[in-house]
């Protein structure tokens, strides 16, 4: 039940040690097998050491580099960091004995492997741990993630998102769950679970050189997943916290597989390509506890051979003919040479589709210079870190749209030091810079034209006036910000709804005028932003839009690829 003023309730928009630095019970053991790459190595130990879960154990192996920056690295961040223990092999025993070799070092009551070249998010433990304290039956938890290149640009020929992918793995059915992963094509990416954070008492049961074939199977990441899901069902996150390299020996998603080369005959493409997936299947049957899922594996090998052998074929057709998946347009930074607003922040609070928010924000900033450019966020999305001019601020996550407007009336105004905020969306935001007017900062509040309403009601304030102009996509003063919370507004419905711009524009209109706030009139409006697509707004190019409706259809749509 909702409160009646804003005090009873704690906005989670406000960043504090509690949203930051949450902390489960447990020891989180971070496995990091090194090999030569100092540079890379110590990009990973800085994205480890700064994760927000603090209670980390972080344990190097140097698998007998020949590289010694690797072991300066590493003495570097010893000197502030005991959480660091490091191992130096005196010969180099695989990669394989090495993975396995920080699991058995490690003491935490879960543990994830973590490589050099890739990514995670500074939330990525906690919030993994976190679904890991829930259910005790999981003992595996996992993010959506993104395949990148070498250098660092995204991978688009892999799936854009995983969670498709990865959710027959959440299943309480357990064959659902095992016949599932065996079916699935490694190229979809059910490999990479290896690099969940795992309940350690569980990995512990798994005998790691049996599995590894005495460490001579290429897919030991997919049979060690395999076994831990017979076990128990994954958690799986919505959140993109993780980037993983594509193109190099830890990512075996080629056309064909590893026996698919080029300049071989078609038979002996096929041959080898049948004798991998035979001995594939031989492997899952042979670390499946369970009679029926032995049975059912086997009489899968056939239809999976075809179904992997058809989507590789259709794979390699379509590469061949040049209509591989296109990169997304890069969008433009900022140019100091075009609008000049400093005294206005930029700003989204996202708790869904941020990968697309930090987006719309960097596509607001083509050729507008903001005063600063933010970003509220539960966690650290993949594509901020190409764009310094984007600060991230932490939040906690709002659990449905309600407390998302809750935290706009009331938590916004703390994170604003310019004199006016543009408040965008990943489905709103700037457009049209040549088509901004000095006269939009006459007003505390100017957002888009609402359509005439059809009923007696709605779109009326407490005098029955009818309001034109409002949307969440707006321009707003500081001081229309803070009014709220110096005035303790109570937070109630409006005809049922908690909508924020209905909050400030319809609803509390009178009392936001009695403080001398102005709104900016629909003659104003509609060269500022459109979404209903009425008579007033025919033929003009606004400065930004919410949602695509009508001539709203032709503004680009992100799909967390950009």
């Amino acid at each position: 039940m909702r409160q009646n003023t804003h005090q009873k309730k704690e906005s989670s928009s406000t960043t504090t040690d509690s949203v930051c630095g949450i902390q489960a019970k447990g020891l989180v053991s971070v496995g990091l097998p090194a090999y030569n790459r100092p540079g890379p190595l110590r990009r990973m130990l800085e994205i480890i050491t700064s994760q927000t879960y603090r209670n980390l154990e972080i344990i190097v192996s140097d698998n007998a580099s020949s590289d010694s920056g690797v072991k300066e690295v590493v003495e570097e961040f010893l000197l502030c960091d005991p959480r660091i223990k490091y191992y130096r092999q005196e010969r180099n025993i695989g990669l394989l004995p090495n993975a396995e070799f920080v699991l058995k070092k490690s003491t935490g009551e879960y543990f994830t492997w973590v490589s050099d070249d890739d990514w995670r998010s500074p939330e990525f433990i906690e919030l993994l741990v976190a679904e890991l304290e829930k259910d005790k039956a999981i003992n595996l938890a996992f993010c959506d993630y993104h395949e990148v290149r070498e250098d660092g640009s995204r991978a688009t020929e892999y799936p854009p998102t995983h969670l498709k992918v990865f959710k027959p793995f959440q299943s309480r059915c357990r064959l659902l769950r095992t016949l599932s992963y065996y079916l699935q094509d490694a190229f979809r990416g059910k490999c990479n679970l290896f690099y969940s954070v795992f309940r350690k008492a569980a990995l512990d049961t798994l005998d790691f050189r049996e599995i590894s074939g005495s460490y001579l199977n290429i897919n030991t990441d997919s049979l060690l997943v395999f076994n831990m899901l017979q076990k128990g069902p994954a958690a799986i996150v919505s959140e993109a916290m993780c980037t993983l390299t594509c193109g190099n020996q830890k990512h075996y998603a080629g056309e064909f597989g590893g026996q698919w080369v080029s300049g071989r005959s078609f038979f002996c493409k096929f041959r080898a390509l049948w004798a991998e997936h035979r001995r594939d299947a031989v492997l899952f049957i042979k670390n499946a506890e369970s009679f029926t899922e032995k049975i059912f594996i086997g009489s899968a090998f056939l239809p999976r051979f075809a179904l992997f052998f058809s989507a590789a074929a259709a794979r390699k057709i379509y590469k061949t003919a040049g209509k591989g998946i296109p990169e997304s347009a890069q969008v433009e930074v900022s140019d100091p040479k075009g609008l000049q607003l400093p005294n206005v922040t930029l700003v989204a609070m996202a708790t869904r589709n941020v990968e697309e928010t930090v987006c719309a924000l960097e596509y607001s900033c083509r050729g507008v210079k903001f005063g600063s450019v933010k970003l509220l966020s539960h966690y650290t999305p993949p594509g901020l870190c190409r764009n310094p001019e984007i600060e991230f601020l932490r939040i906690e996550k709002a659990k449905d749209i309600d407390e998302w407007s809750y935290n706009i009336i009331y938590g916004l105004n703390v994170h604003i030091k310019t004199d006016f905020a543009l408040l965008v969306h990943a489905d709103g935001f700037v457009v049209n810079p040549a088509s901004w007017r000095k006269e939009f900062m006459d007003y505390d509040y100017i957002g888009a034209p609402w359509p005439l309403p059809t009923d007696d009601f709605s779109y009326r304030d407490v005098n029955g006036n009818i309001v034109r102009v409002g949307n969440s996509v707006s321009l707003r003063s500081k001081r229309l910000l803070e009014l709220p919370v110096k005035l303790n507004l109570p937070w109630e419905p409006y005809h049922g709804f908690y909508n924020e711009d209905g909050f400030i524009c319809v609803k509390n209109r009178h009392i936001y005028e009695a403080n001398g706030i102005k709104f900016a009139p629909l003659e104003v409006a509609r060269y500022f932003s459109h979404e209903a697509m009425i008579p007033e707004v025919k033929g003009i190019k606004p400065f930004a839009f919410h949602k695509w409706a009508g001539s709203n259809s032709c503004y680009p749509r992100f799909k967390a690829i950009c």
